[in-house]
């Protein structure tokens, strides 16, 4: 922006009067406000669609055999996400180079892990480190904080009811299961220790796994009750949000949706 300024009233002070210069400096500054409007909508499109397109094609990338990838992929289309970050987020997985990393961070009681899906971990890790600055927090061992379950999403069994699904899910050595039947899909909710047993009586019983996913608990919840304290976590998750490789953040903050409205 400073940039632009110099250059505008060097131009203005050759061959325009120096009140053309004032309107040349109004016109780049409109020129910036948009362009920074546009870049934050396109920023903000991206990281409501990527993450979602590059989880649903882990498993399976080909669109003709993952309805739920097509629909996730016209949906962002219709949305206006451009073709190629779309394309790559499809085929992301294909990439060598791409790979998953988690970061654990502190700040205080508050701790959270970071999943991010990234072609550059280097990059990746220096990324949050300017964020974690801004919000004084700190890169920091957390994970034993957290009960680690994998959430596994089946296609619904035909012609089963409540209570079938119910003996199934513990066949299968859980209790923690939903059910939507909309989408006539099951997930379930298996503790790490257990995903082994888990994935042996799936195959017996027949289940079809579309994706696999993870989920962290805390162990212990928080309450942040000061506004400074509100105010800095809030900003830092703003901003993780926006990060368009940032696929999920598990936190240990119980009223963390009521300063969030």
């Amino acid at each position: 922006m400073d940039k632009m300024i110099t250059i505008t009233s060097q131009l203005a002070k050759i061959s325009q009067p120096a009140v053309r210069g004032l309107a040349g400096h109004a016109h780049w500054q409109n020129i910036a406000k948009t362009k920074g409007a546009n870049d934050a909508k396109k920023s903000k499109l991206l990281t409501a669609w990527i993450p979602k397109i590059r989880t649903e094609s882990r498993n399976e990338s080909d669109l003709g055999k993952n309805p739920a990838l097509r629909k996730l992929v016209q949906d962002a289309t219709a949305a206006g996400v451009p073709k190629n970050n779309i394309t790559q987020a499809v085929n992301a997985w294909k990439d060598k180079d791409f790979t998953e990393v988690q970061y654990g961070v502190q700040g205080g009681e508050f701790v959270a892990l970071i999943d991010c899906a990234t072609y550059s971990v280097g990059k990746m890790k220096n990324d949050i480190q300017t964020l974690l600055r801004r919000a004084n927090f700190q890169y920091s061992t957390v994970s034993f904080q957290f009960d680690h379950f994998k959430c596994v999403s089946c296609n619904l069994p035909l012609n089963m009811s409540d209570d079938d699904l119910l003996e199934l899910a513990l066949l299968c050595g859980t209790e923690e299961y939903t059910i939507d039947r909309e989408d006539e899909t099951i997930v379930f909710n298996v503790h790490s220790d257990d995903q082994k047993d888990f994935f042996e009586q799936a195959k017996q019983q027949d289940l079809n796994i579309k994706s696999v996913s993870s989920l962290y608990v805390p162990k212990n919840m928080i309450q942040v009750t000061e506004k400074s304290h509100q105010d800095r976590i809030l900003k830092f998750m703003n901003a993780l949000d926006a990060h368009p490789e940032v696929e999920d953040i598990h936190h240990n903050i119980e009223n963390f949706e009521m300063f969030v409205s």
